[in-house]
């Protein structure tokens, strides 16, 4: 269905692509791979026919439709429910049309014999669309990716930027496209919706091509491989796992025929020095220089870094009851998050945080870190327990102007000696003279490395790890679950990566309904409970029955006690927007500034570094103001009355 026939591609001097072809057939679910700047996002609009080729063509079955995940919504004052049948746009005209039409046929005393063809012509055309079905299909994708029954019926511009990504995925995977490419589709989904997406894929008898850094997220939705090497697009049929083994076998090929090549090369390369001179050897030189040319070299696919194993420091020991919640209770304004949690953690054990995005796993990690107050209850960290806590606002940590090592070095704990400091950026990728750049110049997920090496580096006992996946390639999801599966101190641990939760953690805690317990079992029952929509609601409340006015006014009434308890958070929130604006703006005018071609010689070595320190202080600070706007936004939107 999908034909890709010699394409070429290039950016300025960067060349991305060269005579790359291959075919996707009907229904296959595919991973796009390849290492960060090859292309893989190009590829995806290559094919969305957004971004020309400059050589060859990319080619579709006829009537093939496409969908491609939209990176941001329109703000609009629909309902969710409403917005994900958008993704429909036939479905939704047809709609409108017979609306038209009814208007027409109840305006009419006597209605025309052709009007009513036409509404039965577009009933028949609903019917093949699965219109009486529309909005029981969307509500379980909503319901799937995490909204509840009363978020359906809420309009989009009330919810946060991470919710807007899942309503454009429900709307996405509600078309009727023929080919979908979703490219990170986890980055904004808990570890339930990720599950969930996952199966929806697996039954789906739509082609999917999938860009995901989620390897067990790939292992489990995809059955074909599409790999960029050494500017390349090459096509294996089979899975990821498969696909590393059948890479190695073809590399070690490579290497072989590469060093006969090279010695049959320098063998001919050496009679043609040694007689070129001589008249009597003239035919046989030219014999030989005529073979030379027509060789073709071996290329080696050029190699990511290798990841050094990531050793992490051994913790400072400390008493064998770790952390002890006794009664603790947490809410914002009338929004209840969780209440009287009593539980324990002893030295040495993982703990992974289970539950739904907005239940609270956030805000826990921040009681015990002691960077947030909780209302009721104790928390007592045990004798020498040093905790380090890993979030969004470790990055905002990082100082612009310091080098990478300078960075580390502050960080590590007193008495470290440098061998060790290079030895642990070494772990996450920096090595050489990679540790003399300053972080001004560093990617997102280059500052999440740089990150994480430090709160290691600092060497605590006990891990508070929220979500240190987000901005690793599969390589540094890879070298850091090997670290903290070795890691012998303590760690409560939030991930949507099902692989990291399963293979780190020995202990769950599951956060519901205002209470956090002990789970009983493992990560696949959690899922499959989720699946089953088997987790009920833990000590309900029993609702008394009344009137449906006296309902009414009741609501009306909690509505107004939210509104009036809820003023702080909002006001709050208003803050955080308008930061987040003049944050924007001063982005842009940097980025102007450092688009200018002048600004980029020897002369302007100074203002360059100054610019681009800024820019990585501004981008480190709105990445922390938005993580705080959605938190807070989270804690309103989730627990709202309607």
């Amino acid at each position: 269905m999908l034909f890709i026939e010699e394409v070429q591609k290039s950016f300025g001097s960067k060349r991305l692509f060269t005579s790359s072809s291959l075919t996707i057939n009907r229904g296959e679910k595919v991973a796009l791979i390849g290492p960060n700047g090859s292309g893989k996002t190009s590829l995806f609009h290559m094919i969305a026919g957004s971004l020309d080729c400059d050589e060859g063509r990319i080619r579709l079955a006829g009537g093939i439709k496409i969908g491609i995940l939209a990176q941001e919504l329109i703000p609009s004052r629909r309902p969710i429910l409403e917005e994900t049948l958008e993704g429909d746009p036939e479905l939704v005209q047809l709609r409108q049309q017979r609306a038209r039409l009814n208007q027409s046929l109840l305006e009419q005393d006597s209605p025309e014999p052709g009007l009513v063809e036409q509404v039965g012509e577009i009933d028949h055309q609903l019917e093949a669309l699965g219109s009486f079905s529309a909005e029981s299909r969307a509500g379980t994708i909503l319901h799937g990716l995490g909204f509840s029954k009363d978020d359906q019926g809420r309009p989009l511009d009330t919810f946060s930027g991470g919710w807007r990504m899942r309503i454009a995925l429900a709307r996405l995977l509600f078309s009727r496209a023929d080919l979908l490419l979703l490219d990170e589709p986890t980055n904004h989904l808990d570890l339930e919706s990720a599950a969930w997406l996952e199966r929806f894929i697996q039954t789906s008898p739509v082609t999917h091509i999938i860009i995901s850094h989620d390897r067990g997220f790939i292992n489990r939705t995809t059955k074909v491989t599409v790999a960029i090497e050494n500017k390349v697009v090459n096509r294996y049929s089979a899975g990821f796992e498969r696909y590393l083994v059948m890479r190695q076998e073809k590399l070690l090929q490579l290497e072989k025929l590469a060093d006969k090549q090279g010695r049959e090369i320098e063998h001919l390369e050496r009679f043609i020095r040694r007689f070129r001179a001589k008249a009597t050897k003239a035919k046989q030189v030219q014999s030989r220089i005529k073979r030379l040319e027509k060789i073709d070299p071996v290329t080696l696919a050029a190699q990511a870094k290798h990841l050094e194993r990531v050793r992490l420091p051994e913790p400072p020991p400390s008493a064998r009851e770790v952390l002890t919640l006794n009664g603790v209770g947490k809410s914002f304004g009338p929004v209840h998050v969780f209440s009287e949690v009593t539980l324990r953690l002893e030295r040495g054990q993982k703990v992974g945080l289970l539950g739904p995005n907005g239940a609270g796993k956030s805000t826990l990690l921040k009681i015990i870190n002691q960077t947030l107050t909780p209302d009721r209850g104790e928390v007592i960290l045990g004798d020498r327990v040093v905790s380090g806590h890993f979030a969004q606002h470790a990055m905002e940590a990082l100082m612009a102007g310091e080098t990478l090592m300078a960075s580390a070095a502050r960080a590590a704990k007193a008495g470290m000696a440098t061998e060790k400091i290079r030895s642990l950026l070494g772990g996450f990728l920096f090595s050489g003279e990679d540790v003399f750049k300053t972080v001004a110049v560093l990617s997102g997920g280059e500052k999440a490395r740089l990150a994480l090496a430090r709160l290691f580096l600092a060497s605590p006992n006990l891990l508070l790890l929220d979500e240190p996946t987000n901005h690793l390639d599969m390589e540094s999801r890879a070298a850091l679950e090997e670290g903290l599966s070795d890691y012998s101190g303590s760690m409560i641990l939030v991930t949507h990566d099902r692989d990291l939760m399963e293979t780190v953690c020995d202990r769950f805690w599951l956060i519901a309904q205002g209470r956090i317990v002990l789970w009983d079992g493992d990560l696949n029952d959690y899922l499959e409970q989720i699946s089953n929509q088997k987790i009920s609601a833990m000590d309900s409340p029993i609702v008394e029955k009344s009137s449906p006015k006296d309902r009414r006014r009741e609501a009306a009434q909690r509505r107004q006690a939210v509104d009036r308890a809820t003023r702080d958070l909002r006001k709050e929130i208003n803050t955080l927007e308008k930061e987040i604006a003049s944050l924007e703006t001063a982005l842009a005018e940097v980025r102007q500034r450092l688009s200018d071609p002048g600004l980029h010689t020897k002369e302007n070595k100074e203002p360059l570094l100054r610019h681009l320190t800024e820019n990585g202080r501004l981008e480190t600070r709105l990445s922390t103001v938005m993580a705080q706007w959605e938190e807070l936004s989270l804690a309103l939107e989730t627990h709202r009355i309607p």
